[in-house]
């Protein structure tokens, strides 16, 4: 599915996940996970000082979001106070896509296993022909070495919630499905981000641009 960048393999497909078995049963529990979540934590978002998004009771702080930046920035070899907006908005976008599919893997029993990203981690190294390779990859995409687990983890999530949502549908099928929770998990829960870093739309799932003077996160 890729949610988070990288790459598109085989066994990231919705349809195959590296090995996940999915567990049928709980198909009834996943077709009520978006308005349980919503009972839960719909109308808690609002704009938090230090936050860089809100999502339901969940808050992603700009720390966070600033170590994040800062990895990559340092990744590339840039000195870390480097202001990049468009960094800043694109990661923020997948911090806040990853949380939402983390609930909707919560409340539906899917875990990932640490089997599971090693395998996946495994298969990129081959597909790119080493390690470094895979790394310069997403590098480019403006993620970290050290963040590449978290997108094999966001991926096998929305792999198996994909399995989960549409059983007997194709990978895009199964994509579109999972798009389709997040889009709704996110309206319910009023996801908002802080001006600074951009305005979320919901409807596309993505972080819109915030001016250059406003969005880089400040050097910790």
């Amino acid at each position: 599915m890729g949610l988070g960048g990288g790459f598109h393999s085989h066994s990231t497909s919705a349809s195959e996940s590296s090995g996940a078995i999915v567990n049928r049963s709980r198909l009834p529990r996943l077709a009520a996970v978006v308005a349980v979540v919503a009972l839960g934590l719909v109308g808690c978002s609002s704009p938090t000082p230090g936050a860089a998004a809100v999502i339901g009771d969940t808050r992603i702080a700009e720390t966070a979001l600033t170590q994040q930046v800062q990895a990559v920035l340092k990744a590339q070899g840039k000195p870390l106070d480097t202001p990049d907006s468009a960094l800043a908005s694109q990661t923020l976008d997948r911090m806040v896509k990853s949380q939402l599919v983390s609930i909707l893997a919560a409340q539906a029993g899917v875990e990932i296993t640490q089997g599971e990203i090693d395998a996946q981690m495994i298969e990129y190294d081959a597909q790119a022909g080493s390690r470094s390779e895979v790394e310069r990859i997403f590098l480019e995409q403006g993620i970290a070495p050290s963040q590449i687990a978290g997108i094999i983890v966001l991926n096998l999530q929305a792999n198996e919630l994909g399995m989960l949502l549409a059983p007997n549908g194709d990978p895009q099928m199964q994509g579109n499905a999972v798009v389709k929770a997040m889009t709704v998990l996110s309206d319910l829960l009023d996801t908002e981000v802080s001006p600074r870093y951009g305005t979320w739309d919901a409807s596309t799932l993505q972080v819109g641009p915030a001016p250059d003077d406003l969005s880089a996160p400040q050097a910790e």
